[in-house]
């Protein structure tokens, strides 16, 4: 019996967080079921249930929510490496990030072990024993305060995005992780991280999303509420790893592995291109599918029916049971199976999911189309457009730019057809996330108003033309926590350590934190609200908010250098948003009136020269307000001098 407990006590564990806290994929799939999503026609899902059977992981611990619980269940048992997996699954709806989900794992006690924690979103190929074997051996003979060995992949492409985002700096003999920063700017390096050790600082690593965790990591979660992410985790060990005992040590996946993290569609693509220029071996298409593979990365499925006449380039994928019309061209793209393309069509760097009809003369560029999606004749899809599963485009249509939907539950979408309809980006809380796009890679641009810029409406150039994107990522999750604690009641004291995990999370300095901050407070309304609204109810509302929000604005609001911020980002929003600017003075009064704003901080900002007829113009409606100010001032003065 003891001999038997001891082996069950060894068998190595993973961790697969199927469930996805965000809708990158959105309208073709939601966070639950985006695991689920194709990728070269095969469930994003399988492929990491492949890694793990590959690498002799026998038990796996599947979360996701109850909602797509049966989905990804009937995924699994269609995977043909899940069979010598013993699968277990954990659902909860009440986990909102990263870190709930580790928190209950620690309240359902499924950990037994050193296990390896990753998204279902990872294919690849990595040696992950080996990994595990060196870690249970540092932390038995080496360092007994390890937690945690995060994977990274080195990036091949100095102008890989994802790798410049970070600065990792780790100790050269050991791989220990001494410091990490998400920015893309200069970073302060500590000094005593280098005055008595070699160190090999980092800007060419990937984050693969696979980590190998001890049995301590969950309780770490349990007990820092604040910890939401990954980030927010490694951050937090670092700043306070005397007091947490707790250290972290980094692997770089070289020549022994493939390892990439699919989480929006410019990572699908490139990795969809990955897998078909065979850098993911074995996870290639004819050896997981029936596939011919020929000359220039062609993979041709098993039944199809090519017109002579067409043409499949280079670096295309044509699955099972799919028929090709005369005079079509398709290149650089993936094909699902038992899709019909008619004839004098043109596909070119784009995704057809299953079931697709696209009729003749029809052209598709740098798009996704869902499942089941018809494109009746003379249609032209261009510049990243996404179908939702069950769109129907009708004869002679042009779309450029557009996410659709099959069906309209909001009634709210622009109705193009019977079965197509524009996806409400506007009143979307994501809409922070909308992409300037080119072919089908993603970049920021610069928010609106409601977002996280502001534009001046006189003849002055924009105050803030480009902002980064982690700033715009952090203040998208403010405005996030916000409306949802001014809906759901939720007490600030939890929303504060939201927005702080953030703040962590995007590495956002506390000023420009107090300034995101109030940003976010004055823009809490969509545009169809501000539209209905008048100057007193506009007011009215808003009042009502910052009142709710009172605990929120003194934990950012207390100081001088804070008190600029918040002055200075009330005027920002206000030369974009009109009702705001009618009632400034009002607002800036109000947090006087509860010791947000100090009476020398609103001097001192008035008193600010500024080039610009906006900033003249608020000043001079102060005006009043200020006189006010000094009157008051003077009246204490002379009470002081009376009494003395």
């Amino acid at each position: 019996m003891s001999t038997s407990k001891v082996q069950k006590q060894d068998v190595l564990q993973a961790v697969v967080v199927a469930n996805f806290f965000h809708k990158n994929f959105w309208p073709v799939a939601d966070g639950d079921s985006a695991c689920l999503i194709p990728l070269v026609n095969r469930p994003l899902l399988h492929y990491t249930l492949d890694m793990l059977e590959s690498s002799g992981i026998v038990d796996v611990i599947v979360f996701c929510s109850s909602g797509s619980v049966d989905r990804i269940k009937a995924s699994v048992q269609s995977a043909s490496g899940a069979r010598r997996l013993n699968v277990v699954y954990t659902t909860s709806d009440t986990c909102r990030s990263f870190g709930d989900v580790l928190r209950h794992l620690d309240a359902c006690a499924l950990i037994r072990n050193d296990f390896v924690l990753l998204w279902g979103n990872v294919v690849g190929r990595l040696p992950l024993l080996p990994l595990v074997k060196r870690f249970k051996t540092l932390r038995q003979s080496g360092d007994r305060g390890a937690v945690m060995t995060i994977v990274y992949q080195r990036s091949g492409d100095p102008n890989n995005t994802l790798a410049a985002d970070q600065t990792v700096v780790l100790a050269a003999d050991t791989g220990r992780v001494l410091f990490h920063n998400r920015a893309r700017s200069k970073i302060n390096l500590p000094l005593e991280l280098v005055l008595d050790r070699t160190v090999d600082i980092r800007r060419d690593l990937v984050d693969t999303n696979v980590v190998i965790c001890s049995t301590a990591v969950p309780p770490l979660f349990a007990d820092n509420f604040d910890f939401q992410t990954k980030d927010d985790f490694v951050k937090g060990l670092l700043i306070n790893e005397e007091i947490l005992n707790s250290t972290l040590y980094a692997h770089v996946v070289d020549d022994d592995g493939y390892a990439g993290e699919v989480f929006d569609w410019p990572s699908y693509e490139r990795v969809t291109r990955d897998v078909l220029h065979r850098w993911t071996y074995p996870q290639v298409p004819e050896v997981l599918d029936k596939y011919s593979f020929k000359y220039g990365n062609v993979y041709f499925g098993e039944n199809l029916k090519l017109a002579l006449t067409c043409d499949v380039g280079n670096d295309t994928v044509v699955g099972s049971d799919s028929k090709f019309g005369s005079d079509t061209i398709i290149y650089n793209t993936v094909v699902g199976k038992n899709c019909t393309i008619g004839n004098n069509v043109v596909i070119e760097n784009s995704y057809l999911f299953n079931g697709v009809n696209v009729k003749d003369k029809s052209v598709i560029r740098f798009s996704v189309i869902g499942e089941n999606c018809t494109i009746n004749e003379n249609s032209n899809i261009s510049d990243s457009c996404i179908l939702g599963s069950g769109v129907e485009i009708e004869p002679n249509t042009e779309l450029k730019q557009k996410r659709l939907l099959s069906s309209d539950s909001t009634n709210k979408s622009k109705k193009l057809s019977a079965k197509a309809y524009v996806y409400d980006e506007e009143n979307n809380s994501d809409s922070d996330d909308d992409e300037e796009v080119r072919g089908l890679t993603f970049r920021k641009r610069s928010l609106s108003i409601n977002s996280c810029s502001s534009s001046d409406n006189d003849d002055t150039a924009s105050v803030a033309a480009s902002i980064p994107d982690d700033t715009c990522m952090f203040y998208s999750e403010v405005v996030d926590s916000l409306i949802r604690g001014f809906e759901d009641h939720v007490h600030c004291d939890n929303l504060i350590l939201e927005i702080n995990s953030s703040r962590y999370a995007y590495n956002i300095n506390y000023r420009e934190a107090n300034f995101q901050v109030i940003r976010a407070m004055l823009t809490l309304n969509s545009k169809a609200e501000l539209e209905a609204l008048n100057q007193v109810r506009y007011y009215t509302q808003l009042q009502s908010k910052l009142d709710y929000f009172m605990p929120v604005l003194r934990n950012y609001i207390k100081s001088t250098d804070s008190c600029e911020d918040c002055l200075s980002a009330i005027e920002d929003i206000a030369k974009g948003e009109e009702l705001l600017n009618t009632v400034i003075v009002k607002v800036i009064h109000h947090l006087y009136n509860m010791n947000i704003l100090s009476e020398e901080s609103i001097l001192k900002w008035h008193e600010k020269e500024e080039n610009t007829q906006f900033a003249k113009n608020i000043r001079e409606k102060a005006n009043k307000l200020i006189e006010w100010l000094k009157d008051a001032e003077e009246e204490t003065d002379s009470d002081e001098d009376d009494s003395s």
